[in-house]
């Protein structure tokens, strides 16, 4: 017995159980172990009482009343092993739905305790409250198993500073043991933060009035910046309000917080006003706080999925969502069903961060027009208040709500700091506890695809890996492709770092070099197939021509068959117009000459405005390089050269010695500044030179630096050049417009043409404008002018087409004409396969063109049957290695 006042103690002694009782009347309460104590009481749950906490895990409860009153009034009647209770000294006082924990743990407890194996095994560390652990040394990718104390939470992630796989773990019943890592985190864990964890209820404040939130007994609540702090009245939720502000030192910096919020209403341009990429681009920076996760809070569900999806796809942690609902005179059914469609849309909990009863903009009835706070406006605010909380309060998705309260004094519950009707029915609302077990988000990961880089140095490249994977990247696979070979495996590694393997450039070897990789990811997955990078090789000696053919918009590698020598000179690259395979998307043409004598790059560049990023089919191009003087080509006379500082001034540029005839120009841009999208457009060809210009985007203001141009000017006619044929000609005066294709016959049948056009007139100079046209056929090719539509033009003038046809001396079969009759097969015409007649020794690689000499379909590899269901009805060409050519008929 101990005495205290006039009246002595009895000993009550509580081991390893849950008790709950009202109050204690002249009693010392000993806890031992693993026992939580109620108190009920509103008033006086300790009357000349005490209670003894002797274990970090006996808590006592005070269910009624809240930490603000425990911490000024009952703390004196704790004591911590026979000391007195010391807020954030021997305890922590917290938060507990509407009323109060007393936790015996002092501000330097430990609650967390990794191990370096399964089961609780082998050495362990401990962590503290707060701190940001990114360099864990020795328990660096080595964590196995932990235990999370009850009270807390702990963010663990694989990348060091917070990034990469991230998982929030909340211990909050009890203590939280994990004995086996999930895999996304066994043995690759980097950045550690714990923070306590606050037991507060759903019902929240929006504002930073303390009369206000303490008015309605709210448990948490915002205010649209990091400014607050959690106190012993509400826990404090800090917000990346918009792009730019509040700084991230601030939101991180800030102790006694354990959740954030994303933007605020980023879906309104009055409010931060942010596209989803924009978005998604500072969300690493949320991560990297350690904090629990919450959405930007949107009214657009447009904007929400879309956001939420990306994250998903990008692994980025989001832990709820948060929306806003204004949703006056919706049913508490609509209120229910179409919260619980965001829920399950984005498989979130959800925070409502700001709604009420309506609002200044929406229309529902309301008995008194002006919306102030009649009588009969209290009682309908009143009375749909009850129905809307009777929702948010028994939805189980739904975890956290704060209700907005400036939008007309008849929604409001303080006015003049004084609780309305309704406020008071919020204010003595018994709102469930927040966090939801069952709607936890376990993150999952969706393994991304690899990125393949490619660098040259003077006789090696190297091949990069850029892997989205963090920690689950397990190595790598390399395949290597040679002209029209198969991929074969050509690097093989479990080594993580570094991210590279190397080849010799063997210009000699192939025509084209491809590379291909894949991600090792564990458990024996592999990911999908890489982008394919490598490099192409030109045709020819002093004279370099052929066709080039690329599937994306990145820059392209290409080395000369032959280096051009001479340092002082740099080679004359001209460049045709590319195919429209992908017809949609419109494009020019780039060439950067980074080296003088070895290569250059090559870019098919879609105009800017479209935002594309990718094609989905190859496109292919012509090209011829020499270097720069006067030839005569067979009796046609040429002119390569160059013409520095061209402009979007219109330039004449003279030729060193005039023409006997009008010459026909071929122009291509050498890149200086290859960061903007331009073309080259030429008019008043003369005999003695003629006028240039560069054209950008219509819808750029912006002032490009000027640039060198390539050009050549040859006469029309048919030459020869190295035992090549050469053909120059011109179309009739304005006949290529930008509605149908034009068509340009050689007059000749030639397989696997080089075929360049080019524009020699610009008629309506203020637009710009490029050629393209269809891949180029055996006597034919079409061409059409493409303007860029930035600006939406749509009259357009028609143009005089020039244009350059090389036959090349060694050349192949003409499929125009069948050759041989050794390969046999059935039916012809036919409908869904071609069956070969003969046995087929080995795997036989067949081509199929169409009638303008377009490769439609490559097989590398037929048994006896080829299919032709997905090509369309016509008549085609089919190619066969060893075999020769024949025509067939798809019906």
């Amino acid at each position: 017995m101990i005495a205290f006042g006039q009246n002595a103690r009895t000993t009550i002694s509580l081991t390893a159980k849950e008790v709950t009782t009202a109050s204690y009347t002249d009693k010392e309460i000993v806890i031992d172990g693993q026992t939580d104590l109620h108190l009920t009481a509103i008033t006086k749950p300790l009357n000349n009482s005490i209670v003894k906490l002797n274990s970090e895990n006996s808590w006592v409860f005070f269910d009624n009343i809240r930490p603000s009153f425990a911490i000024d009034s009952l703390l004196k009647y704790i004591y911590i092993n026979d000391q007195p209770a010391a807020l954030k000294t021997n305890v922590r006082v917290s938060i507990y739905k509407h009323g109060t924990v007393i936790i015996p743990q002092a501000s330097t407890y430990q609650p967390l305790t990794v191990y370096a194996e399964q089961n609780f095994s082998g050495s362990a560390q401990k962590y503290s409250l707060f701190t940001f652990n990114n360099a864990l040394g020795s328990y660096d990718n080595k964590i196995r198993s932990f235990k999370l104390k009850r009270g807390y939470m702990a963010t663990l992630a694989t990348a060091a500073d917070g990034t990469g796989y991230s998982r929030v773990y909340i211990a909050d019943k009890e203590d939280l043991e994990i004995p086996v890592m999930p895999d996304l985190l066994d043995r690759k864990v980097s950045f550690i933060r714990v923070l306590e964890w606050e037991y507060v209820s759903k019902k929240g404040w929006a504002g930073s009035s303390f009369n206000q939130y303490n008015l309605v007994n709210a448990t948490w609540r915002y205010d649209w910046s990091a400014g607050g702090s959690t106190t012993p009245y509400v826990e404090y939720v800090p917000i990346r309000q918009n792009g730019g502000w509040p700084g991230w030192s601030e939101i991180s910096g800030k102790t006694y917080v354990s959740h954030v919020l994303g933007f605020n209403e980023p879906d309104h341009t009055e409010q931060s006003n942010l596209t989803v990429s924009q978005a998604l681009a500072q969300w690493p920076e949320m991560m990297k706080t350690g904090l629990r996760i919450g959405s930007p809070a949107c009214t657009s569900t447009a904007w929400i999925y879309a956001f939420m999806d990306s994250c998903k796809a990008k692994n980025y942690r989001v832990d709820y969502v948060a929306w806003h609902a204004y949703w006056g005179g919706k049913s508490p059914s609509s209120w229910y069903n179409d919260l619980k469609a965001i829920h399950q849309r984005t498989g979130r909990p959800i925070w409502i961060t700001e709604w009420n009863n309506g609002a200044n903009w929406t229309s529902e009835y309301w008995p008194t027009s002006d919306h102030s706070l009649s009588v009969a406006n209290a009682a309908k605010q009143l009375s749909d208040l009850k129905n809307i909380l009777q929702v948010l309060d028994t939805a189980s998705f739904i975890e956290r709500y704060s209700i907005y309260n400036w939008v007309q004094d008849c929604r409001a519950m303080v006015l003049a700091d004084t609780l309305t009707p309704a406020g008071k029915y919020y204010a003595a609302d018994n709102a469930p506890m927040a966090f939801n077990r069952s709607k936890e988000v376990i993150p999952t990961f969706a393994y991304g695809n690899p990125t393949a880089t490619i660098s040259f140095g003077p006789k090696k490249l190297s091949i990069g890996v850029t892997d989205p994977n963090g920690e689950n990247f397990c190595g790598f696979i390399v395949e290597k492709k040679m002209d029209n070979g198969n991929f074969e495996e050509f690097y093989n590694t479990d080594i993580t770092s570094p991210k590279t393997c190397t080849d010799t450039i063997d210009i000699n070897a192939a025509s084209k070099t491809r590379y291909r990789l894949r991600s090792k990811l564990p458990n024996g997955l592999l990911s999908a197939y890489s982008n394919e990078v490598g490099y192409d090789v030109t045709n020819g000696t002093d004279i370099q021509y052929g066709n080039l053919s690329f599937g994306n918009v990145g820059w392209n590698p290409v080395f000369f068959k032959q280096p051009f020598s001479n340092s002082s000179d740099r080679p004359v690259i001209i460049f045709g117009s590319p195919t429209n395979n992908n017809f949609s998307v419109l494009m020019s043409n780039r060439v950067n000459l980074v080296s003088n004598s070895t290569r250059f790059i090559f870019q098919f560049s879609p105009w800017a405005y479209q935002g594309v990023s990718s094609l989905s089919k190859d496109e292919s191009i012509s090209y011829f390089i020499a270097n720069s003087g006067t030839y005569d080509f067979g009796g046609l006379k040429a002119i390569a050269a160059r013409a520095s500082n061209i402009g979007y001034a219109w330039t004449t540029v003279t030729f060193s010695t005039p023409f006997d005839t009008i010459p026909v120009v071929f122009t291509t841009q050498l890149y200086a500044t290859p960061a903007n999208v331009t073309t080259v457009r030429v008019k008043n060809v003369t005999k003695t030179g003629f006028q240039v210009r560069l054209q950008k985007e219509s819808k750029v203001t912006t002032t490009f630096p000027s640039e060198t141009i390539s050009y050549l000017a040859i006469t029309p006619g048919k030459g020869t050049f190295n035992n090549n044929q050469i053909t120059v000609g011109k179309t009739a005066n304005n006949a290529v417009g930008t509605t149908t294709y034009t068509t340009i016959n050689y007059g000749d049948s030639v397989a696997n043409a080089i075929f360049l056009p080019q524009m020699q007139t610009c008629n309506d100079d203020t637009v710009t404008a490029t050629l393209r046209c269809t891949a180029i056929g055996v006597k034919s090719a079409n061409v059409k002018k493409q303007r860029e539509l930035s600006l939406l033009y749509t009259a357009a003038a028609t143009e005089t087409v020039g244009w350059m046809l090389i036959k090349p001396v060694s050349q192949p079969l003409d499929v125009s004409v069948p050759t041989m009759n050794e390969l046999k097969f059935y039916p012809n015409p036919a409908r869904d396969y071609i069956y070969l007649n003969q046995n087929i020794s080995e795997n036989l690689s067949v081509e199929i063109y169409n009638m303008f000499g377009v490769l439609v379909k490559r097989i590398v590899s037929v048994d006896n049957k080829i299919d032709v269901r997905d090509i369309p009805s016509g008549c085609y060409v089919l190619r066969a290695s060893r075999y020769g050519s024949t025509k067939f008929i798809k019906l």
